[in-house]
């Protein structure tokens, strides 16, 4: 039996991403309450210079936020931390910044180091380390469309993706690296089995890594026709085991002969290897929905508005159901929302959702990571009744059983990104420019405080102290 790497934190995405569980570990230590500036019980609190500790800034009384811990990031740092939401104290544990398993399990890195770079695969958790391997070559994990959180790591963990260096759409030719790790999930360290590169699968042309089906034996990866950014692409597949490019082109199976062309900005990974992937493309915004166990898609056209803001048009956000039946994409700029049916791939219902006017932004990229309400752009409560999306002037809540809109948060302020405790009662916002962690309460949208210090660019899961 192993211990859980993220102590609480993983019981909890295990019961918010309905994910086969583990075993009961160490928890996270019990965290003062509101007002209260004492550390954690079993960890010594680690604040950076550009975090205000608990003394010096601390959150009382009603200003403070509910007590919460909070995996967070800030630029330059390469780990990320939990952070305490009432007092802002950092839990001695860092975490690995990469590729993470579903339930946070390990999370993949790919370091440069000299003319090599190191892959590992951790377990989280302190001293339990895990294997490591060495590639020639400058090599990194991928990343889709405007979510920073690296990918190329199967659901199941057997296989990871390393892409060459930076996209280049002008490309002559593209390089996978294929790296094997069959050991158990999970297992301590003595009987982890080592990291093994398979391949390399070298390409003529400009590829993009997509995804991979859940046992990673599929790789799909999107070729593009032109060097124009947004401009025309097919999807291939290929044979991991073999590193072969299947002859066949995936295509929108009920559209064969119809060219692709648009450029990523959301995606969604489901158990059962449906991977639906949100593209910008030139005439209006839709949904790839790809089915990597037995390769092929459909595509799925979304609303326009009349509005020409390229910035407004990138912040899309897909989410997954509380029951996994539907996907929601929305896009609270613009103010539409959508239901797509996660079974027969059509849209259920859309909707023209009130919005208000902001000032126009830079988008930046903000962390998702796969393990629960929290999102780039758009979250579901936990139990399925409410939408909560971020955009340029706040956070519109939507009703899910018709896309009406309850009402708007946060107004004034800019939502980069989005988590939910899992009992439905807090949502946390992270707030552009500033990087403060705004709180606020889910049911009546009342602020109940920031988390102190600034300076954050990921909110990537939310826990109960």
């Amino acid at each position: 039996m192993r211990t859980d790497p993220l102590p609480r934190l993983v019981v909890v995405c295990l019961v918010i991403g309905s994910v086969v569980g583990c075993s009961a570990g160490n928890p996270l230590p019990s965290a003062p309450r509101a007002g209260a500036a004492s550390a954690p019980a079993s960890a010594t609190p680690r604040t950076s210079a550009a975090a205000p500790t608990a003394a010096s800034s601390p959150a009382t009384g009603a200003d403070a936020p509910p007590a919460a811990w909070l995996l967070v990031g800030r630029p330059g740092q390469p780990d990320l931390h939990l952070v305490m939401a009432t007092t802002g104290e950092i839990q001695e544990m860092a975490v690995p910044d990469g590729a993470p398993a579903p339930n946070w399990q390990r999370v993949v890195t790919a370091t440069l180091d000299g003319a090599s770079t190191i892959v590992r695969n951790p377990i989280v958790q302190p001293g339990y380390g895990g294997p490591e391997l060495r590639i020639d070559g400058h090599w990194r994990l991928p990343t889709v469309g405007l979510d920073p959180i690296p990918a190329g790591r199967s659901l199941d963990g057997s296989t990871i993706v390393l892409v060459d260096g930076a996209y280049d759409p002008s490309a002559k030719r593209s390089r996978f690296a294929i790296v094997e790790h069959h050991g158990v999930e999970g297992v301590s360290t003595a009987g982890d089995a080592p990291l093994r590169l398979a391949r390399i699968i070298d390409l003529l042309g400009a590829f993009e890594y997509d995804t991979l089906s859940p046992d990673g034996r599929i790789l799909y990866v999107v070729q593009h026709l032109d060097a124009d950014a947004g401009g025309h692409y097919q999807v291939r597949a290929i044979d991991v085991g073999t590193g072969v490019m299947r002859d066949a082109v995936i295509v929108d199976k009920t559209h064969p002969d119809e060219t692709m062309a648009g450029s990523p900005v959301a995606q969604v990974r489901r158990a059962n290897g449906l991977v639906l992937t949100l593209y910008r493309g030139p005439e209006h915004p839709f949904v790839h929905a790809l089915t990597t166990t037995e390769a092929w898609a459909i595509c799925i056209d979304l609303p326009t508005t009349s509005t020409t803001d390229p910035v407004a048009s990138l912040d899309w956000g897909l989410t997954p159901s509380a029951n996994d039946a539907t996907v929601f994409a929305v896009n609270a700029s613009l103010g539409l929302a959508v239901e797509i049916d996660s079974g027969d791939l059509t849209v259920r219902r859309s909707a023209s959702i009130a919005t208000t006017a902001g000032a126009s932004i830079s988008l930046a990229k903000f962390g998702h990571g796969e393990v629960g309400p929290t999102g780039r752009r758009v979250v579901a409560s936990p139990d399925g009744t409410l939408l909560f999306a971020a955009g340029r002037d706040g956070v519109t809540v939507i009703r899910t059983k018709d896309l009406v809109v309850v009402r708007h948060d946060l107004a004034g302020s800019t939502a980069d990104a989005l988590g939910i405790t899992p009992d439905g009662t807090t949502v946390f916002a992270l707030l552009h420019g500033s990087g403060e962690i705004a709180a606020v309460d889910a049911v009546t949208g009342r602020r109940l405080g920031t988390v102190p210090g600034k300076g954050f660019d990921r909110l990537l899961a939310v826990a109960p102290w």
